[in-house]
């Protein structure tokens, strides 16, 4: 070899070497809150804590989002492997995100105070129902007009390109995925896409099919084949119209997919369920608030919900709709318009019309969807359910609820216990009760018992709590922590009690915890 090849050659040689050894020792940057579940009441004080691996000063910003005013900011000084603490309180309910640089180095955590104080910051609209009745009608007048391609075979499930008659001359297109090996009919599943339009970002869903025995239909939003690009995405789009923002059709989409589901002979007629991460989340869970016949939802890092909040300098999820009016339009009206229109898409409003169980997954350090949007829509839900709780992760789902989820619907839905594959587990997951309706004399005391289960096996050594959900009145708990205590009431009327258990097995190693919720009405007085 030539002398200057092999210089080129080891100088090639320690390159790789110092690349290499330069990423594994690469500086490190974290901050996350003091408390290991990042659960806090309002007003009280909390620490986000900053660990560093080498010295250095570290800028620090607090917001409820990342397009919000600064809450609190500063610079403070971190020691190798030592964490530095940044004080902070808020005196309302609500999430922050505590953003820190240093260097080039950035890294994002997040809190969330009195979780089950979160609301909407508006009322809905007085004629909210009206109008999605309105809706629904425009979408009857259009023939469901089912056009169905072969796409793939298996030993255990049958694919089929899909589309469907929807309004304002467009269709819907999908894959639909049946079950094959076993019997009709099925339960059924309905898939909704995550936000995009680059090709195949919706693809079929057989495994839901194989795995869980149920019709899998995944839908795309927009008005081509889901593995073409749609060059008209997200338009047209009067963000100041409610009857000209996108999302109508998406959720018209939606909709005329259950139309055809339930047209099916071999579907059960009874056992529907919605799915969907993210943009997908936000329209399952408005999904389900719209349409009656859906008994189960999960949605994942749910968007579509708070659009108001940018209004009031408060968190707001995907899409930023008061932010695009002040950027594109830049007057009061047309954000008076957009701020209107927008609460009939907004999912907090959908998530109390919804009446079945649910599985959700939220995470506090989500810069795309702030905890306090997805926690104000998922305090509205009012039966029994599941949320899952990520103090670390961003916009993104920890591998243990990909499992979750099909034990999620082997509970919701019997049936899926059948399926093609031959060895699926039957692990059905938590459960909370909190026990049957009840109904008390003014002035009575209702005994109040909750149970929580994890594969039909009974936990009794978790941490648990009653709260009231709603009522006209206030709630006394004799002994709110435990899982039989009795309750006394202000007033006369009916209240929602809701009793929830949190399970936190990979707390400390991964940041995760459980909350299971279930729901008892008690009616006091005449």
């Amino acid at each position: 070899m030539p002398l200057l090849s092999i210089k080129r050659y080891i100088q090639l040689i320690f390159l790789l070497i110092f690349c290499w050894s330069t990423n594994t020792i690469s500086a490190q940057l974290e901050v996350s809150p003091s408390r290991v579940n990042a659960n806090y009441e309002a007003g009280e004080m909390m620490y986000f804590e900053v660990v560093a691996d080498t010295w250095g000063p570290v800028d620090y910003k607090i917001r409820y989002d990342v397009k919000t005013p600064v809450l609190a900011s500063g610079r403070i000084i971190v020691n190798p492997n030592v964490p530095a603490k940044i004080p902070f309180v808020l005196e309302e309910p609500g999430s922050v995100i505590c953003t820190v640089k240093k260097g080039n180095l950035a890294a994002a955590g997040g809190a969330v105070f009195s979780v089950y104080d979160l609301q909407a910051y508006d009322e809905e609209p007085a004629d909210f129902d009206q109008f999605w009745d309105g809706v629904k009608a425009e979408l009857a007048t259009v023939p469901i007009d089912p056009q169905l391609t072969l796409l793939d075979s298996t030993d255990m499930s049958i694919t089929y390109r899909i589309n469907l008659g929807n309004i304002d001359n467009r269709r819907v297109y999908g894959y639909l995925s049946i079950p094959k090996g076993i019997s009709p009919p099925y339960p059924a599943m309905l898939t909704l896409p995550p936000f995009g339009s680059i090709a195949n970002i919706v693809t079929p869903q057989q495994l839901l099919s194989e795995w869980g025995g149920a019709i899998s239909l995944t839908l795309s939003i927009h008005n081509t084949e889901p593995d073409v690009e749609d060059p008209n995405s997200y338009f047209p789009n009067n963000i100041a119209d409610r009857d000209s923002i996108y999302y109508k059709q998406a959720i018209t989409g939606a909709i005329r997919g259950i139309d055809y589901i339930f047209s099916r002979s071999d579907f059960n007629g009874t056992e529907m369920g919605v799915v969907g991460l993210s943009q997908g989340g936000g329209l399952a869970l408005i999904t389900a608030g719209v349409d009656q016949r859906v008994k189960s939802l999960l949605q994942t890092v749910t968007v579509l919900c708070s659009h108001v909040g940018h209004r009031y300098d408060r968190p707001a999820g995907l899409p930023l709709y008061i932010l695009d009016s002040r950027g594109a339009f830049g007057s009061i009206s047309h954000e008076d318009s957009t701020l209107a229109a927008s609460k009939y898409y907004d999912g907090i409003y959908f998530a109390k019309r919804y009446k079945g169980p649910s599985l959700s997954f939220v995470s506090y350090a989500d810069t795309i969807s702030p905890s306090a949007t997805v926690f104000a829509a998922i305090n509205q839900l009012s039966h029994n359910g599941i949320v899952m709780h990520s103090t670390r992760l961003g916009h993104d789902n920890p591998p243990e609820f990909w499992d979750m989820r099909f034990e999620f619907w082997r509970k919701t839905f019997p049936s899926m216990q059948n399926n093609p594959f031959p060895w699926t587990p039957n692990t059905i997951g938590y459960n909370a009760d909190a026990g049957d309706d009840i109904i008390i004399p003014s002035g009575g005391t209702a005994n109040l018992s909750g149970t929580v289960t994890y594969n039909n096996a009974s936990l009794e050594n978790l941490r648990g709590k009653w709260m009231i959900a709603d009522g006209p009145g206030k709630v006394s708990f004799s002994s709110p922590t435990s899982y039989s205590t009795n309750a006394t009431f202000t007033q006369d009327g009916e209240y929602l009690i809701r009793f929830v258990v949190f399970d936190e097995p990979n707390l400390e190693s991964e940041g995760e915890f459980f909350a299971i919720s279930d729901f008892v009405k008690v009616k006091v007085g005449n």
